[in-house]
């Protein structure tokens, strides 16, 4: 920004693949987070959806029209140094370029977090959601990458079919086509004690943290 004189820069898909690009903004230097921080990232996304949406049965059910889908982005991320990918980057953005990583080196827990399935999915989400700690998420991925449910779904095919179509075609018309585009069901409603109740035990919980010397939101 400093060379071209621009007053800002937009940042598109790249945030949702690696969401701790704003960190290497504010920093200044690029930062290649190993999987069990990346992991930390993934809970701490899955625990701000817990304080948005409630950590009970209704609001699990309203974050997993979301928590889930994210990984459909998360599971494309690659690390790409600059002394290997800066001439090509140059070209074209490596967003855009269909670049192949061979697995063959990666652990079986990358190869999780990787995969393109939405079943797949579904199971790192509820993982992340049930963990008590970032290091009880990295033992319960790493069960789970070691399993035969994994390995079903590794069998099954990785990729879902239709997912370029999913991700890439806006939706039209009035709302409320995107839920139906996606088979999702109306998420559950709340009556005003229900939200009166999560309000204020959010605001107990930000008190409390606040109080103790934390930082909210928890990092």
């Amino acid at each position: 920004m400093d060379e071209s004189s621009v007053d800002s820069v937009m940042v598109g898909r790249g945030a949702l693949s690696k969401p701790w690009i704003f960190k290497e903004f504010n920093e200044n230097e690029t930062w290649a987070p190993d999987t069990n921080e990346r992991i930390e990232v993934y809970r701490t996304l899955a625990n701000y959806m817990k304080d948005h949406f409630g950590d009970d049965s209704m609001g699990r059910k309203k974050a997993f029209n979301f928590l889930p889908w994210h990984f459909e982005f998360l599971s494309r991320y690659n690390p790409y140094p600059e002394d290997k990918f800066s001439a090509q980057s140059a070209e074209k953005p490596l967003i855009q370029s269909r670049i192949t990583i061979s697995t063959d080196d990666l652990s079986p827990l990358e190869i999780l977090l990787s995969n393109r399935c939405h079943d797949a999915h579904n199971l790192i989400a509820g993982l992340l959601w049930d963990s008590d700690s970032n290091a009880n998420a990295v033992k319960k991925l790493n069960e789970l990458a070691e399993s035969s449910e994994f390995r079903e779904i590794l069998s099954n095919g990785g990729v879902n079919k239709g997912e370029d179509t999913v991700l890439t075609n806006l939706p039209k018309g009035r709302a409320g086509k995107w839920e139906k585009r996606r088979d999702r069901k109306p998420g559950p409603k709340r009556n005003d004690e229900e939200i009166r109740k999560i309000r204020a035990d959010r605001a107990a919980k930000k008190a409390t943290i606040l109080e103790e010397g934390g930082v909210w939101p928890p990092q």
